[in-house]
């Protein structure tokens, strides 16, 4: 008897396992975050037409349950949704709401899952307005959203895709403060995915907000960072189709305290040389918990950052004196300013009429408010000309025709170009080349100071100089080398800004020459490595 009650107490045993693993089982949720590359022609043997049949071919073999997918143009998410039938989506152009500019859809298994709600919205100051941009952002930021139902086990969760700014971190910090506020309204506690591009490493502030402890809100945590049956070849997500990229890792799923992750893995698939995009799709096997995981860490108050304020536009260079207005951008702030290039703080100058500004320099300027952090730091920065009669003989060699006019008065009309529109005729434009600048100041003369304004755009192949030497000459024949000063030219294709250039000396000549050199061929790290760098100058002051 006892022998019969032992072999029914194994069989209830081994019966309850299997149900609790093939409950367990069925409950996972294989999430995916992919951004797949915007079709662009000029991506040569990895353009979208090439990498197409690689995506559909992965996505068939993977099989994930949900897809948050990024730099989808229109008619790449027709050719998806053609080959991937087994999907329903969601989403919307971030440009209009409808058709036009980036999608960031949601797609999951139809068979699997019962769509229950959706919707969009921006990452911006005003969320519900299509294609609004906000925090420095160059383009509009969309987030698609879903409330799910599993048919089967009938779980109710919400899955949210995005793609943050890949320009500015303090954009991407407000859209992540934005997106834990939106997140928590919506969907009100219950299980919830992010899956995205963020443009942001483990080590930027937007990570650091995206997973605090904050008072009212459920803590997210990154999938790839909770206790996992595997442990993951590769983290990096973002190659640039080059084998070369340096480890980058800006694609993330996040998760509430409602999930588990059994495996994470990022797929970094190449076949005949042809990469699936720019980022390897990462994927998480997440399953359901049965009680909410704890949240760990300082429990903190999430607080928004003061808005930044705005330099009224000014001419860098000034003969006698400027007046620069500095305007805010919210209510019941206070603006303070430094002239000497330090971080303003509450210990600075306080801003409350037009500054005058006398000296060469840079204003900084940085608005604080009550029960909000300081706003990022605004900088413009200023030359005060001194009249000179130096001319501009000859350059060698002369400009690409690209950027070029014919004249040379873009270097000295105290104009600044577009970082963005290199066509606007404030640019003159080097390719691959390194180029003498030679001045005649009509007799010998005191000469201390050289400004050089130009352009770092890695992503347009715009590059800083590598080293700029100044030299002098009485007679315009034998030059003598009077100043060195070399720079590191930054190939992140990620960032882009203007960079002014001083080169302080004291010298007595007639003859100056400003010899400007080029940062070289593209890297093995750069989508476009091989190809001659871009030198782009604005300004130009000899004095």
């Amino acid at each position: 008897m006892a022998h019969i009650r032992s072999l029914l107490i194994l069989c209830v045993v081994v019966i309850g396992s299997f149900l609790y693993y093939c409950t367990k089982q069925e409950r996972v949720v294989k999430t995916m975050s992919f951004n797949i590359r915007y079709d662009n022609p000029n991506d040569g043997i990895n353009a979208w037409a090439n990498r197409k049949a690689l995506v559909y071919s992965f996505l068939k073999e993977a099989t994930p349950d949900i897809i948050g997918f990024q730099e989808v143009m229109k008619h790449q998410l027709d050719d998806i949704q053609i080959n991937l039938e087994q999907y329903h989506y969601v989403g919307a152009g971030r440009d209009d709401g409808k058709e036009k500019g980036e999608f960031t859809p949601v797609f999951y298994l139809k068979n699997k899952y019962e769509l229950l709600a959706s919707s969009y919205f921006w990452l911006s100051e005003t969320p519900e307005i299509p294609g609004s941009v906000s925090w420095g952002a160059t383009y509009p930021r969309i987030v698609s959203w879903v409330q799910l139902k599993d048919i089967q086990q009938g779980y109710i969760f919400y899955v949210f895709n995005t793609h943050f700014s890949h320009m500015s971190s303090y954009a991407r910090n407000e859209s992540t403060i934005l997106l834990l506020k939106k997140m928590n309204t919506i969907a009100s506690g219950a299980p919830l995915i992010l899956t995205g591009d963020f443009n942001a490493q483990p080590n930027e502030r937007m990570y650091t907000t995206m997973t605090e402890n904050w008072q009212d809100f459920d803590q997210l945590w990154d999938s790839r960072e909770l206790p996992l049956d595997n442990k993951p070849v590769s983290i990096q997500t973002y190659n640039g189709f080059n084998d070369e990229t340096p480890e980058v890792v800006i694609d993330h799923i996040f998760v509430n305290g409602f999930f588990d992750a059994k495996h994470f893995n990022t797929y970094k698939v190449k076949e005949d040389g042809i990469y699936i995009s720019d980022h390897y799709p990462i994927m998480a096997d997440l399953s359901f918990r049965l009680n909410q995981r704890e949240a760990q860490g300082a429990v903190k108050k999430l607080k928004q950052n003061t808005p930044a304020p705005l330099i009224e536009p000014q001419p860098l260079c000034f003969y006698d004196s400027s007046k620069v207005q500095i305007s805010s951008q919210g209510s019941n702030t206070n603006i303070y300013y430094t002239l000497n290039g330090e971080i303003p703080d509450t210990s600075s100058a306080l801003y409350n009429k037009a500054i005058t500004i006398k000296n060469s320099g840079q204003l900084k300027a940085r608005a604080f408010q009550h029960n909000m952090y300081p706003s990022a730091t605004v900088s413009q920065q200023y030359i005060k000309k001194i009249p000179t009669k130096a001319r501009l003989i000859e350059v060698i060699p002369q400009p690409d025709e690209q950027y070029f006019s014919g004249s040379y008065a873009a270097l000295f009309d105290g104009q600044q170009g577009s970082i963005d529109q290199f066509n606007d005729k404030y640019w003159i434009g080097f390719n691959g080349t390194d180029n003498d600048f030679l001045f005649d100041f009509k007799q010998r003369s005191n000469i201390r100071e050289v400004y050089l304004s130009c352009l770092s755009h890695p992503a347009k192949w715009v590059a800083t100089p590598s080293m700029i030497e100044i030299s002098i000459s009485n007679d315009g024949i034998t030059y003598k080398k009077i100043h060195t000063a070399s720079y590191q030219a930054s190939f992140d294709e990620s960032q882009s800004q203007h960079h002014l250039l001083h080169m302080p000396f004291k010298a007595r000549a007639r003859y100056l020459k400003i010899s400007v050199y080029n940062a070289g061929l593209l890297p093995a790290t750069h989508s476009a490595k091989g190809n001659p760098s871009w030198l782009l100058i604005d300004e130009l002051v000899v004095q």
